[in-house]
């Protein structure tokens, strides 16, 4: 356990556990790892440089590598919710054509007998 004077009580104790990744660092109170302020931010969204005369300038390696990997994902979401709505729409239409079933075959087996049979034609 580290205790550091400096910060404010919320953030004094800090827990160090090893992952695989390599070391983290946890908050004490809310057993939570510290944000990683390199994942996203300005820094790492836009450009390392502009043109002066307003040229586009082109996307770095990391830069497209991530722009590659967030359509994959856009694209991976995109076919996992239409699965998930065709499930859902194929369980409406299963549990509908199961109740149809069991009312004709309730509607089979239940029929008017003796002067009810009479009343009815």
């Amino acid at each position: 356990m580290l205790l550091l004077k400096n910060l404010p009580m919320s953030m004094r104790y800090l827990h160090k556990v090893q992952s695989a990744r390599g070391s983290a660092v946890l908050n004490g109170e809310t057993k939570k790892c510290v944000r990683n302020p390199n994942k996203s931010s300005l820094l790492t969204h836009l450009p390392d440089y502009t043109y002066m005369d307003g040229r586009v300038t082109p996307f770095g390696t990391n830069q497209r590598k991530r722009i590659i990997q967030q359509r994959e994902i856009a694209k991976q979401i995109v076919t996992l919710s239409k699965e998930m709505d065709f499930a859902v729409e194929r369980h409406q239409r299963n549990m509908a054509e199961a109740e149809e079933t069991k009312q004709k075959l309730l509607a089979a087996k239940l029929k008017p007998k003796g002067h009810l049979l009479l009343q009815k034609k």
